[in-house]
């Protein structure tokens, strides 16, 4: 992932919800599985929330339910990097 203040947020929040990662110096990829760096349902629930605070975005159920990678939730926080400054 290239790094960006967004790449490092969601890699901060990754790391914060992932036993996987957690202190490592491994860098999460977006063909990542979340259950692979330990992510179950409930953990992305949480880490959702956390998304939806960081990002200033609210995240759908459906888009959150469909997230099984990397990539995935960097799709769902696309909309929040294209919000014009307020």
């Amino acid at each position: 992932m290239t790094a960006t203040p967004t790449h490092d947020t969601l890699v901060a929040l990754l790391r914060s919800h992932s036993p996987e990662l957690g202190e490592s110096e491994l860098e999460p990829e977006p063909h990542d599985q979340l259950t692979a760096l330990g992510i179950d349902s409930l953990e992305l629930l949480s880490l959702a929330a956390d998304m939806e605070e960081a990002f200033d975005l609210d995240i759908d159920d459906a888009d959150l339910g469909s997230a099984k990678t990397v990539a995935d939730l960097l799709r769902i926080i696309e909309p929040a990097l294209r919000k014009p400054a307020e």
